[in-house]
């Protein structure tokens, strides 16, 4: 008959003892508990006091931007609740290591999980002090142009030219080209015109120049202006250059206005806007 030789357990480490000392609810008085809920409810109302307060002393500041205020705010107001968080452990007979540790542990999952969304606040923060645009403000960001109605926390809302509502991640914004539309006050828009090929090109000049000058639309500083652009294969092409206000409707109204004031100049200085011709050469066959 064989003999089995007996099962040796391993002796349990000290670590874990000492961690489950830590967990240890029976050491836990009611007087414990009681402080302990005592620093977190005295904690939420310090933050939010604390957050409150720290947003209209910001709001008066001149140049803080009203997101970073409040972003500031917030931020201060969780380090409060961590502190009172971490005051309401140590008197549950928590040691300060592995409070410590614990919220290391929590830092560093809350930092992965939202790694998107504190790139959003950080780059909304950055849009806030770097100011590229402000509300109202038509910009072009990207493929999306439009104008801007709201800088949030996370998104930048752009109502575009056709009515939709269109919500950026900060990031991407940052990240892209941003164009401000309306930052200078005035826009330059282009238009060309085909003359004939026997037209006196300084008088179209000065027509269509003195056309663009009449328009009420049309900024007279700086003053409009047209070019000699182009020989194309039926016209003479002249590229009219006027500035206006930077509003989309006030481009389009400006564009209506001042293409329809220079073809009614062109007409009555007798100047024809050419179209598409060919001229046919033929061959004379003999019998």
């Amino acid at each position: 008959m064989a003999l089995v030789a007996p099962t040796q357990v391993a002796p349990v480490p000290s670590s874990i003892g000492v961690v489950a000392d830590e967990f240890d609810l029976s050491t836990i008085t009611t007087g414990d508990l009681v402080f302990a809920g005592a620093a977190v409810v005295t904690a939420i109302l310090i933050s939010q006091i604390t957050k409150r307060a720290m947003r209209r002393v910001l709001d008066d500041l001149d140049g803080v931007p009203v997101m970073a205020g409040n972003v500031i705010a917030r931020i201060v107001s969780y380090i409060i609740l961590t502190m009172g968080l971490v005051v309401a452990l140590e008197a549950l007979g928590f040691s300060s290591g592995l409070v410590g540790s614990m919220l290391l542990l929590v830092i560093i999952v809350v930092v992965f999980a939202a790694k998107p969304l504190l790139q959003d606040l950080g780059a909304g923060l950055i849009i806030q002090l770097r100011r590229p645009f402000g509300v109202g403000d038509l910009v072009a960001i990207g493929a999306v142009e439009g104008e801007v109605e709201e800088v949030s926390a996370r998104t930048v809302r752009l109502i575009t030219v056709d009515g939709r509502r269109v919500h950026l991640p900060n990031r991407s914004v940052l990240d892209g080209a941003i164009t401000n539309l309306t930052n200078e006050g005035r826009r330059l828009t282009t238009f060309i015109v085909g003359a004939a090929y026997d037209t006196d090109l300084d008088l179209a000049r000065q027509v269509i120049v003195e056309a663009l000058d009449s328009s009420p639309l049309v900024l007279s500083d700086p003053p409009p202006q047209a070019f000699v652009e182009d020989f194309a294969d039926s016209t003479i092409n002249i590229a009219c250059r006027f500035w206006h206000q930077p509003q989309v409707q006030a481009e389009w109204a400006a564009r209506d206005e001042s293409m329809r004031a220079v073809k009614r100049a062109l007409d009555d200085a007798g100047i024809t806007i050419a179209f598409p011709q060919r001229v046919l050469w033929v061959q004379p066959t003999e019998d």
